[in-house]
């Protein structure tokens, strides 16, 4: 039997089970994707920035990047410097603006970012093993839909 928060009997039933299901899914995948990361010296947090900086083909300043991975301005300061001592990426002066500071990934970045894009492919195919491709493709439409219904009401 299923103990989990979400199908523990002992607690009687979930009075939300679509919010508990979901929460404990992504509980769980996040815990999978990090364990997944360690032996890249990576995070979630840290492939976050790296996904935006390969993807974006310029350097971005640390707030843009923060605004995209809705964090604060000093956490994503602190995430770019251990990223800089990880040597994957660097500070750029902004052309623009002397007073701001501008990051771009490093070649090791890139070549980080890549490997742990196979790695996250890999640990949610694990994930996802039970679900067929169509049973995929519906859950990927239901989880989109509703972070765009509550991007829409949030607004």
């Amino acid at each position: 039997m299923d103990n989990s928060p979400v199908n523990d009997v002992s607690c009687g039933s979930h009075p939300c089970p679509v919010s508990a299901a979901l929460i404990e899914a992504a509980r769980t995948l996040e815990m999978r994707l990090e364990q997944a990361l360690t032996p890249l010296q990576l995070s979630l947090a840290k492939f976050g920035v790296l996904r935006c900086l390969v993807h974006e083909e310029r350097p971005l300043p640390l707030s843009a990047i923060a605004q995209r991975q809705k964090c604060v301005r000093s956490n994503m300061t602190q995430l770019t410097d251990r990223l800089e001592a990880d040597g994957l990426v660097r500070r750029v002066d902004d052309p623009e603006d002397r007073r701001a500071v501008l990051a771009e990934p490093t070649p090791a970045g890139k070549v980080a970012f890549e490997r742990a894009v196979e790695v996250l492919r890999a640990e949610e195919e694990r994930f996802l093993m039970g679900l067929s491709a169509d049973e995929r493709g519906v859950m990927t439409d239901l989880v989109r839909r509703f972070v765009a219904c509550e991007a829409h009401v949030a607004t």
